[in-house]
């Protein structure tokens, strides 16, 4: 036998059977670690779906809201209401929460269940106005359906 006869018997030999034997004897602690790793990519994966499903609905409604109230226009008829339209707040001080300006959202999102119609209405406007969080304004449309 050649050398290279000899180090192509050491390369199949580590192929066929040390790297099967030694894959065996660390699947055990190798194996969780790769699953715990494909979980997390899964539920990163899951929350960018989310976030852009949220975001596709959000600018869908807008143009919806757009589209009708130009066709509204454009066949003669009265443009949408006042009350469909998100009224000005500027001021967080106007607001039916408390503390509204130095509240995280999820603080926000706990509040929205004690609102009204017209609170949520209000809450929806500054939003819009100024921070236009994207996890408010779906709670707020989730309490209206």
């Amino acid at each position: 036998m050649t050398e290279s006869d000899d180090e192509l018997g050491e390369r199949l030999l580590n192929l066929l059977v040390y790297a099967p034997l030694g894959l065996a004897l660390e699947a055990k602690e190798m194996v969780p670690k790769l699953a715990e790793r494909g979980r997390g990519q899964v539920a990163l994966t899951r929350l960018a779906g989310t976030v852009a499903a949220q975001r596709g609905q959000a600018e869908a409604s807008k143009l919806i809201d757009e589209i009708s109230g130009a066709l509204a226009m454009f066949l003669g008829g009265d443009p949408p209401s006042a009350a469909a339209k998100p009224r000005d707040i500027s001021d967080a001080e106007d607001l039916p929460i408390v503390g509204y300006a130095d509240l995280t959202a999820v603080e926000i999102v706990r509040l929205l269940a004690e609102l009204d119609d017209d609170g949520l209405d209000v809450i929806e406007a500054f939003e819009l106005a100024n921070r236009n969080r994207t996890t408010v304004l779906s709670r707020i449309r989730q309490r209206r359906s």
